[in-house]
C-alpha cells in the first residue's frame, strides 16, 4: 500500500513534532536535573545565571506550560533561599502561577504548593494581607486533595498556625495546632505531635488565658516523652516544664511551679541555653515575691538580667532584655521602692527608645524618636502609669494621678503616630488588638480623677480615649483599603508614597545599624519622619477633603460638638469593653454622663446565649437572659436620661452583636419604647464630604436572591468556620423595589447586583441599601464580609 504525497507530507510533519518534543523534553530533564542539583549542592547563584542563559533559548519557550512553570518555580526556590523574597514572589506568582493559571496539566497539589511558597515569601516580606490569602488558598486546595499525604497536611496546619499566632490571631492559630495535633496523633507522628502541642501549650496560656486546656497539652505532651524516651530527648522536655511552670504560678499552684521550673533548670544549663535557663530563673524569682522574699527574688532577677544582657549583645532578646528591666521596676514596686522601678524602667524604655529623653518625672519624649518595639514601648510606659499610682496611694496628692494621664496621652500620641507611619497597603487590625487594652487603662485613669474630683474635664478625656479605639478602627481600614476610590490627584498620592517608603527604608537601616552608624542614620530618618509629618501637615490645608478621607478619624469630635450635632430627641450611648468592665458613656443634647458595670462571668456568659438566641431560630428565647443584661447595661443609664425617644447606640467587642431591641426591662421590649440605630463610631458623626453635590434622591439598591450552595462554597473556601446556614433571600428584591419606588435612583439584582457594581456606583450614592447576606468574623475581623452574588 502506497501513501500519496499529501499524506506522507502530514506524516513526516507528525514526524518532526514527535521529534521536537522530544528535544524539548530531553532539554527539560536536562534542565531539571541540573537546577535540582545546584539546589542541593547551595549552588543558587548558578541556577540564577542558568535560568538567564535558556529563557532566550527555542527549547525553553517550546516547552508546554507545565514544565516551563516546574523550571520557574525552582528558580523561585533559589531565590527564596537566598532571602530575595521580593525576587521568589515575582517568580512565583507572575511566571509560575501566570502559566499555570490554564494549564490542565498541572497536578493541582503542584499549584497549591506554588501558592503556599508564596504565601510564606509574603510572610517574611510582612506583607501579612497578602501572606493570609495565599496561605488559606492552599491549605483549602491541601484540604479536598484526596491524594495528599495526612502528614504533609499535619505539617501544612503547624506551619500556618505558627504564622497566625505571630498575628495574635489566636483562634486560627489554635484552629490549625489542633488539626495538626489530631492529624499527627493518628499518623503515630511522635515529634511532630509533641511539638504541635507544645506550640498550642504556649498559644492557650498566654494568648486565651485558657489554663484548663493548656495543662491537657502539657499533660499529653509529657505522656508522649515518658512513652517514646528515645525520641523525645530530656532537653526537648524543657519548654513543656517551663510552660507548664508558668501555668501552674497563674492558678496560684506555686509549689507546683517551682518543682517544674526546677526541673528544667536542671536540664538546661545557662551557656547552653541561655534564654531557656533565665526563664526559668524568672519563674522562680515570680515566686519568691509571691512569697515576699524580696532579697531572694532580687538575686534571682541580677542572674536574669546578667543571661538577658549577654544574649542580647549577641544580637537577639532586645525586648526581652527590655522586659526584664520592667520585671526588674515590678519587684521594686512591690517592696515600695520606687526610686529603684524608676531606674529599671528608664533603661528598659532606653533600650526600645534609644534617643528619647526623660524629664524630671522620668517620663519619656515621645516626638522625633526611633523606636525599636512599639508593643514593648507601650508596655514599659503603661508600667509607669503604675508607679504614679502607687505615688498617689502613698501620699493622696492628686498630681500623681494627674501625671499618670497625662503619660496616657503620650501613650495615645504614640499609637497614633504609628498608624499615620504604616504604609497603607501594610497596615493591619492586628496593629489595633494589643494597643486598646491601653486605652482601658487610661480610661479607668480619667475616670477614676474625674470620680474624685467630680471635674468634668475628666469626664471627657475618659470618654475621648473611648472614641478613639473607634476612631483608629475606622481610620485603620480607610488605610487599608485601597480598593476605594480616592479624591486626591495621582501626584499628592505618590509623594505621600514616596515619604512613607523612604520613613520606613531609613527606620530599617536604623534597626540594623552599628553603634558607629546609628547617629548618622538616626538623623536621616528623624529627617525623613518630619518630611512625612509636614507633608501631612500641608496635605490638611491644601487637600482637606483627602485629609478627613484618610486622617479625619483621629480627630475626635469633643462632647460639645456631639452636642450640638445631635436632635433634641436622641440620646448617644458609646459603650466600651475593656478586660474587667464595660463603661458606658452617655450622650444627650443637654446630658452627659458615665456608667460602670463589672465584666463578670455571668454578664459574659448571658450575653453570649443572648446573641444565639436572637441569631439561631432554633434556639429558645430567654427573657431570663434578656431581662439580666437590660439592668446591668441599660437600666441605671436610662433611668437618668430624660426626653429621649431615639437611642443612637455604639457598641464595642461583644456587644457589637447584641440586638438591643430585644433586651426586655420587665415590662416590655427597648423596641417598643425607643427607636433604636446603630454607629460604628462617634466620629461618623462628622461631616465628611462635600455633600452640596449629592441630592437626597441618590438612592443605589442592591439586592441578591443567592443559590442554595453559597454556604456550602463558604465552607470550601474557609471563608468563616461557624455553623451558619445563609439561605436565600427569597424577599430582598421586593424590598430594594419597594425602595426604589419612593426614593427613585439606580437599582441591581441578582448577577448585576455585583461588586464591580458596586465600586462603580457606592460613591455617587446618597442612601446606599444593600440588600445582601454579610459575614462578621469577631476573631479576624479583616476577614468579616459583604456577599454579592453568588
Amino acid at each position: 500500500m502506497y501513501l500519496n504525497w499529501d499524506k506522507r507530507k502530514y506524516v513526516l510533519v507528525f514526524i518532526g513534532l514527535c521529534a521536537q518534543l522530544s528535544f524539548a523534553q530531553d532539554f527539560f530533564k536536562r534542565t531539571y536535573q541540573k537546577i535540582n542539583a545546584n539546589i542541593e549542592a547551595g549552588a543558587f547563584e548558578a541556577n540564577f545565571t542558568l535560568i538567564d542563559e535558556i529563557e532566550s533559548l527555542n527549547l525553553f519557550q517550546e516547552l508546554d506550560c507545565y514544565n516551563k512553570g516546574r523550571i520557574y518555580h525552582k528558580i523561585g526556590l533559589s531565590y527564596y533561599y537566598t532571602y530575595q523574597e521580593a525576587r521568589a514572589i515575582d517568580y512565583f506568582d507572575n511566571k509560575v502561577l501566570t502559566l499555570w493559571e490554564n494549564c490542565t496539566k498541572v497536578p493541582i497539589v503542584e499549584k497549591a504548593n506554588t501558592v503556599y511558597n508564596l504565601g510564606i515569601c509574603h510572610q517574611y516580606l510582612g506583607n501579612t494581607g497578602e501572606a493570609k490569602v495565599f496561605l488559606d488558598q492552599s491549605l483549602g486546595i491541601f484540604e479536598n486533595a484526596e491524594d495528599y499525604p495526612p502528614y504533609q497536611l499535619g505539617l501544612k496546619y503547624h506551619g500556618i498556625g505558627m504564622f497566625y499566632e505571630s498575628l495574635d490571631d489566636l483562634f486560627r492559630a489554635q484552629l490549625n495546632f489542633s488539626n495538626a495535633i489530631n492529624i499527627f496523633e493518628k499518623e503515630n507522628a511522635v515529634l511532630e505531635q509533641f511539638e504541635a502541642l507544645n506550640s498550642a501549650v504556649t498559644l492557650l496560656y498566654r494568648g486565651n488565658k485558657n489554663y484548663n486546656q493548656a495543662s491537657k497539652y502539657v499533660t499529653r505532651a509529657l505522656n508522649l516523652a515518658k512513652a517514646n524516651p528515645d525520641l523525645i530527648l530530656s532537653q526537648d522536655l524543657v519548654p513543656v516544664y517551663l510552660n507548664a511552670a508558668t501555668i501552674a504560678f497563674e492558678q496560684k499552684e506555686f509549689d507546683r511551679s517551682k518543682d517544674l521550673a526546677s526541673k528544667a533548670l536542671r536540664i538546661v544549663d545557662a551557656k547552653g541555653s541561655p534564654e531557656f535557663y533565665a526563664t526559668g530563673l524568672e519563674i522562680l524569682a515570680f515566686l519568691e515575691m509571691e512569697r515576699k522574699n524580696f532579697e531572694q527574688a532580687e538575686k534571682l532577677m541580677q542572674k536574669v538580667l546578667s543571661l538577658t544582657e549577654q544574649f542580647n549583645k549577641e544580637g537577639s532578646g532586645l525586648s526581652q532584655l527590655a522586659m526584664t528591666h520592667e520585671n526588674f521596676a515590678g519587684l521594686y514596686l512591690r517592696q515600695g521602692t520606687l526610686d529603684k522601678a524608676n531606674e529599671q524602667l528608664a533603661k528598659g524604655i532606653r533600650i526600645v527608645a534609644p534617643n528619647t529623653t526623660l524629664d524630671t518625672r522620668m517620663v519619656p519624649t515621645v516626638s522625633n524618636i526611633e523606636i525599636k518595639n512599639e508593643n514593648t514601648l507601650l508596655r514599659l510606659m503603661e508600667f509607669k502609669t503604675r508607679i504614679f499610682e502607687k505615688q498617689y496611694e502613698d501620699t493622696g496628692n492628686l498630681e500623681w494621678l494627674q501625671h499618670s494621664l497625662e503619660v496616657q496621652h503620650k501613650i495615645d500620641s504614640v499609637i497614633k503616630k504609628g498608624l499615620r507611619s504604616l504604609q497603607f497597603e501594610q497596615s493591619k487590625l492586628e496593629f489595633l488588638d494589643v494597643r486598646f487594652k491601653h486605652y482601658g487603662e487610661a480610661i479607668k485613669d480619667a475616670l477614676r480623677l474625674y470620680h474624685l474630683t467630680k471635674d468634668l474635664y475628666y469626664l471627657e478625656q475618659a470618654h475621648q480615649f473611648s472614641a478613639k479605639t473607634k476612631a483608629l478602627t475606622l481610620q485603620q481600614e480607610l488605610n487599608r483599603i485601597t480598593a476605594l476610590r480616592s479624591i486626591a490627584s495621582d501626584t499628592v498620592l505618590e509623594k505621600e508614597r514616596a515619604l512613607r517608603e523612604n520613613m520606613n527604608q531609613q527606620q530599617s537601616l536604623l534597626f540594623e545599624a552599628s553603634e558607629e552608624q546609628r547617629d548618622s542614620l538616626l538623623q536621616s530618618f528623624t529627617q525623613a519622619q518630619n518630611a512625612l509629618d509636614a507633608f501631612l501637615i500641608q496635605l490638611e490645608k491644601e487637600e482637606p477633603l483627602y485629609y478627613r478621607e484618610r486622617y479625619g478619624f483621629l480627630n475626635v469630635p469633643t462632647i460639645r460638638t456631639i452636642q450640638k450635632r445631635l436632635p433634641d430627641n436622641l440620646g448617644l450611648i458609646e459603650f466600651f469593653e475593656a478586660e474587667e468592665s464595660i463603661y458606658a458613656f452617655w450622650i444627650s443634647k443637654d446630658q452627659f454622663f458615665s456608667t460602670t458595670v463589672p465584666f463578670t462571668k455571668e454578664l459574659r456568659k448571658s450575653i453570649e446565649s443572648f446573641i444565639q438566641q436572637c441569631g439561631n431560630p432554633e434556639v429558645p428565647f430567654s427573657q431570663t437572659d434578656s431581662n439580666f443584661i437590660f439592668a446591668e447595661l441599660m437600666e441605671e443609664g436610662l433611668s437618668r436620661l430624660t426626653d429621649v425617644a431615639r437611642l443612637g447606640i455604639i457598641p464595642d467587642g461583644l456587644l457589637h452583636s447584641l440586638s438591643f431591641e430585644a433586651l426586655y426591662d420587665g415590662e416590655g421590649f427597648l423596641i417598643e419604647n425607643y427607636a433604636l440605630s446603630y454607629a460604628y463610631a462617634i466620629s461618623l458623626l462628622e461631616p465628611r464630604n462635600d455633600a452640596s453635590t449629592k441630592t437626597p434622591g441618590d438612592y443605589v439598591g442592591f439586592a441578591a436572591s443567592y443559590s442554595n450552595g453559597l454556604s456550602v462554597k463558604l465552607k470550601s473556601r474557609k471563608r468563616f468556620f461557624g455553623d451558619e446556614i445563609l439561605s436565600p433571600l427569597v424577599l430582598s428584591k421586593k424590598e430594594v423595589t419597594q425602595a426604589y419606588e419612593i426614593l427613585g435612583g439606580t437599582t441591581f439584582f441578582g448577577e448585576e447586583a455585583s461588586l464591580e457594581n458596586f465600586h462603580d456606583h457606592a460613591n455617587d450614592a446618597q442612601i446606599l441599601h444593600l440588600s445582601l447576606h454579610g459575614l462578621v468574623d469577631t476573631d479576624d475581623p479583616s476577614r468579616s464580609c459583604i456577599i454579592f452574588d453568588d
